[in-house]
């Protein structure tokens, strides 16, 4: 019953009167081209017309058999109240039921005989006034039933005291409440503690009611306690005159939101927490495969060097023995020549050959030195006693331009060492290292135990007396340190050195199963450091 009347292109009115005579009387005095009339002659008749039809007004006398006016007005009101009802009535009855039948609901009285142009104008005001309420009751109706059907929404009214004054079912999903619990509390129960501490509330129905368009988000309460997040709008109902009559309220769940985006971000620190630790690792892999491709260049970079100086080596010895022999041969001969020989003259020739030839036999041992081929007279040394012994030469040796610095370590092992070797090589290191400093400078000598645990290219792993000599000089540059130990290389001007010198150290420290080391750059110095092995107490 409570549908509304179609929308028709000329209203419907209803004329309930018992006289045909006075039905007839009002249907001319519309027109038919604007209005569309049907009549009924008793109150029966007239409501069941109106539940067929629907009409937009309803004019019913008063005065009418069996079901009278105000009880027809009554049943209309009650089913259709948007249907208009103009009663009318005579002027036989008394003011007291004219009262009474006003009471019934209906929207206009008239009282018999009006005036043609009265009852007129009093319907086309009725058609006018029941159109204008069937439009609100539609919108009314729609709105109603979407309210009703969006039940993914909480959608509330309060009044301009906060308390609820409607309530949707979208509100009873999201928030727990039915309307009979909510409805006249105030809408500050479905705010967290805080926030009504903070007035949250009020400041959002102050906010609307100044015009402000009030959003927000924030963590709401459901009758059970329980939390969860929201977008909420408010907006102020107003009335004709502007007057804010209440607000109106909607909430839109998006805990799943939050809870998305709360993931999000957690998957993305942890995304961004595994790839920055993948990186470390990487940079850290990176780091020692490039330590590692460094240190094989190294590896083979020296057993490169150490092919070279072992190939230079056999070269050499061969080379070297072959000349030993000539020499040997050509000295033996001169000596024969020289008992012989009386001539004065021809003894300093045959003295100036032999002095030559035993140049050239001291070049040949430094070369059998180089390629390990001479003879060690190895022997139980203390490198810290040889080095004492040697300090008056190797000062007279240097000039007073250099000066001579002794870091002799307490208690460094002995080793088995040829005395005469080690020595050598301390007077060619020691030249060596003033001719490195023109100008003069320090020159330091030191010795100490070292345990060498990884095998190098030329050196195994064991223990090893080091004795260093240290310069403040030139320096040497990557070329040239790697022909240091070639024979023949030297970086002096001719007829000042042979570059024997540290070739023949180096071949006397191999082998004497040892080693060198050489830390050098240009304009830094260098450190030249034989390590010999370790004399145990059960070696002869």
């Amino acid at each position: 019953m409570n549908n509304l009347p179609a929308m028709r292109s000329r209203p419907l009115v209803l004329n309930v009167d018992v006289g045909a005579p006075r039905r007839a009387g009002r249907g001319q005095l519309f027109p038919l081209d604007d209005i569309e009339v049907i009549e009924a002659e008793n109150g029966a008749t007239a409501l069941a017309l109106i539940a067929e039809r629907q009409p937009v007004l309803v004019l019913v006398d008063v005065s009418l058999p069996h079901l009278c006016g105000p009880e027809v007005c009554r049943q209309i009101k009650a089913g259709w109240p948007y249907i208009g009802v103009l009663q009318i009535s005579s002027t036989a009855i008394p003011v007291a039921e004219r009262m009474a039948a006003m009471d019934s609901g209906a929207d206009c009285h008239l009282i018999r005989p009006a005036e043609s142009f009265e009852l007129a104008a009093a319907v086309r005001t009725m058609l006018r006034h029941c159109r204008t309420e069937a439009q609100v009751w539609e919108s009314a109706r729609y709105y109603r039933v979407i309210a009703e059907h969006l039940v993914d929404h909480a959608i509330f009214a309060c009044g301009p005291d906060g308390r609820v004054t409607s309530w949707n079912a979208g509100a009873t999903a999201m928030l727990g409440y039915q309307p009979q619990e909510i409805i006249g509390e105030p809408c500050a129960r479905l705010f967290l503690a805080e926030d009504v501490i903070a007035e949250v509330p009020e400041n959002e129905m102050r906010a609307a009611q100044i015009g402000q368009g009030v959003r927000s988000e924030r963590w709401h309460k459901r009758r059970d306690g329980t939390r969860f997040w929201a977008c909420g709008h408010m907006a102020a109902l107003r009335d004709r005159r502007g007057t804010v009559t209440g607000y109106l309220k909607i909430l839109c769940h998006r805990t799943a939101h939050i809870d998305a985006r709360d993931a999000l971000l957690v998957a993305r620190h942890e995304l961004e927490d595994k790839v920055a630790e993948r990186t470390r690792e990487l940079t850290v892999a990176n780091d020692r495969l490039q330590a590692e491709i460094a240190a094989r260049e190294l590896a083979s970079e020296q057993l490169r060097q150490t092919q070279k100086m072992e190939a230079l080596g056999h070269l050499t010895g061969g080379i070297a023995h072959d000349f030993n022999n000539l020499l040997t041969a050509i000295l033996g001969g001169l000596e024969v020549i020289r008992r012989r020989m009386e001539d004065p003259r021809g003894l300093r020739l045959i003295d100036s050959s032999i002095s030559a030839a035993q140049r050239g036999a001291r070049l040949i041992a430094q070369l059998m030195a180089f390629a390990r081929k001479q003879n060690l007279h190895a022997e139980q040394l203390s490198l810290n006693t040889l080095v004492q012994d040697m300090r008056e030469l190797l000062e007279q040796s240097l000039g007073t331009a250099t000066r001579i610095d002794y870091d002799l370590a307490i208690d460094v092992w002995p080793v088995l060492a040829d005395a005469n070797q080690v020595r050598i090589a301390m007077v060619n290191l020691a030249i060596n290292a003033r001719d490195a400093m023109p100008d003069g400078g320090v020159l330091r000598i030191t010795t100490s135990n070292v345990s060498v645990t990884v095998a190098e290219p030329e050196l195994a792993a064991g223990d090893y007396v080091a004795l260093s000599v240290c310069d403040n000089g030139t320096g040497m540059p990557p070329e040239v340190r790697a022909r240091l130990f070639e024979p023949f290389f030297t970086t002096k001007d001719v007829g000042q050195g042979t570059g024997l010198g540290l070739a023949q150290i180096y071949g006397f420290v191999r082998q004497s199963c040892g080693g060198v080391r050489v830390t050098t750059a240009a304009g830094e110095g260098t450190t030249i450091t034989l390590l010999l092995p370790r004399l145990l107490a059960t070696q002869p």
